[in-house]
């Protein structure tokens, strides 16, 4: 016993004489600019600014608004046409605060590149992006599950085309949510199935981000479908930068509540801030499930 009170006695002293006080500053966050923008054929640019956040803050819907910059100057261009987009609210939509385009010329085109300006206080940003060719999907049906047939998923399928480099979006809304959303992984490529016919599924979207989207509804309510829902799914052809882009983003965020996940550095095509400028090649879709 009195071995183990000395030995007990020597680890106290090593213990303490190799504490060290280490001394850990947090860095001030630095605000920054932030762009979430998109076009697609047929339709207006959209283009959401905000600022960076801090990293230990708690987010929340009032924060995220606080976030938003709404005095900026917003410049598209084709080459041909300019157009000043125009501060909108609009509820139906997640962000509900963006700048929209109102030029009829400069609505979306296959096959064009647009040019986008951003100017807010003192930073200026630049980004371009592509509209690639329109990929539409061939059959849509429900997949039920083999424990509870009465929910289940929409597989859908279409054919890639020949020639190799198509990457891809999905995203799928349901009669309860107005807006669409992105599937959890919303992104993919053709570099293993070039020019295959291809099969996936898709899950019901949540309606906002995960950190706020409610705990009150069950697995059944969020995730799977069942019979009478309708499903209206958008299926988009987009560029290689936008998937890296997009890619990354998906990666970071999926990492957002564990301390332990390696880093993802998003890789944006924004000069000037961060963030990415997305061309969408969009078909869309409708199924009811019966």
């Amino acid at each position: 016993m009195k071995n183990l009170a000395l030995l007990s006695l020597l680890l106290s002293f090593a213990v303490v004489s190799c504490e060290t006080d280490i001394d850990l500053s947090v860095p001030v966050n630095e605000v920054g600019l932030v762009i979430d923008a998109s076009i697609e054929q047929g339709q207006f640019a959209k283009v959401s600014l905000t600022e960076t956040y801090p990293y230990t803050q708690v987010i929340s819907l009032d924060s995220l608004l606080n976030l938003v910059v709404d005095s900026a100057t917003v410049i598209l261009s084709d080459g041909l046409f300019t157009d000043t987009l125009e501060f909108t609210i609009d509820p139906n939509s997640f962000p509900p605060v963006y700048y929209r385009g109102t030029n009829p010329a400069l609505m979306g085109q296959v096959g064009r590149t647009y040019f986008l300006t951003v100017i807010a206080g003192q930073d200026t940003a630049t980004a371009s992006t592509t509209i690639p060719e329109v990929v539409a999907l061939d059959s849509l049906a429900f997949e039920p599950d083999g424990d509870e047939p009465e929910f289940g998923r929409i597989r859908v399928w279409f054919r890639d085309p020949p020639v190799p480099g198509n990457h891809y979006r999905v995203f799928a809304r349901t009669q309860a949510f107005p807006d669409f959303a992105p599937l959890r992984r919303s992104v993919f490529e053709d570099r293993i199935v070039n020019g295959d016919s291809i099969f996936f599924d898709i899950s019901k979207p949540d309606p906002l981000p995960f950190f706020l989207v409610s705990d009150t509804l069950d697995f059944d309510e969020r995730r799977r479908y069942t019979g009478g829902d309708t499903v209206d799914i958008k299926f988009c052809s987009i560029s290689r930068d936008s998937y890296n882009f997009i890619r990354t983003y998906e990666a970071a965020s999926g990492s957002f509540e564990n301390p332990f996940s390696a880093p993802t550095f998003v890789k944006g095509n924004v000069n000037g801030a961060i963030g990415g400028f997305v061309g969408y090649g969009a078909s869309y879709h409708t199924y009811i499930v019966p």
